[in-house]
């Protein structure tokens, strides 16, 4: 009895064992696939990094739904923007379990997907009017550059606020100074007021957040029922 209860107990730890690492196999194999079609649609030069969550992967895989993919795009340059740490996330990925393993991506769609990425501060100053300059001031994001009043250029620096609006950044200033001294708002207001189109982002519909960083404006954006073959299509 006690053998058999041995035997049974091997037989188990041996099972589990090859259903653990099958699971592991398959969800590495798909996430291998997955990363080199995303390659291919951006033509990176570099195997983004993909991520496949919840447990176990060989039951979503046989259900056809995961329950959420996280791409790590890393650099990207679109429409001579250059992106970095560009992420995606996909979640409620919907797709049949012999696409997944050949990262055939033409027939996954995700519920809700959002991506990330970081505008450096050189490209969002070629959206910028007027020769301005954008830099970061701490956690707030500063405007600089010329405005003539009655035939007189003064260089003026605005503190501005940075706001989505659908597919562009709306900057809007709030305080502005000229050799030191507070200019009132209403003066420069229209000068120091641009929208900031973004095509470049993944997922490019609507932007949802802009947050100003030492290095850049990092941009989200968020969609519904994105397909997996699109998240490049702006």
């Amino acid at each position: 009895m006690r053998k058999a209860f041995v035997t049974c107990l091997i037989l188990l730890v041996v099972f589990g064992g090859i259903a653990i690492a099958g699971d592991i196999i398959g969800r590495r194999v798909a996430q291998n696939e997955i990363a080199k079609n995303v390659a291919a649609q951006y033509q990176l030069d570099h195997t983004p990094e993909v991520s496949i969550k919840g447990f176990p992967f060989l039951t979503q895989a046989l259900d056809g739904r995961y329950d959420e993919i996280d791409i790590n795009v890393g650099e990207l340059n679109e429409q001579g923007v250059r992106l970095t740490d560009t992420m995606v996330a996909l979640k409620g990925v919907t797709a049949p379990m012999s696409d997944a393993m050949k990262g055939d991506s033409s027939k996954m769609v995700a519920d809700t997907a959002t991506s990330a990425a970081t505008i450096g501060y050189d490209d969002v100053n070629k959206a910028a009017p007027n020769g301005m300059k954008v830099s970061a001031q701490g956690s707030a994001l500063q405007v600089r550059g010329p405005y003539s009043v009655l035939g007189v250029t003064r260089t003026v620096t605005a503190t501005v606020t940075v706001q989505p609006s659908g597919r562009t950044i709306r900057v809007v200033p709030q305080t502005v100074k000229a050799a030191g001294m507070s200019v009132p708002i209403g003066l420069v207001r229209q000068a120091f007021t641009f929208t900031m189109p973004v095509k470049s982002l993944p997922l490019g519909t609507r932007i949802s957040d802009v947050q100003v960083k030492p290095e850049g404006l990092r941009v989200s954006t968020t969609a519904q029922n994105v397909k997996l073959s699109s998240l490049n299509a702006h």
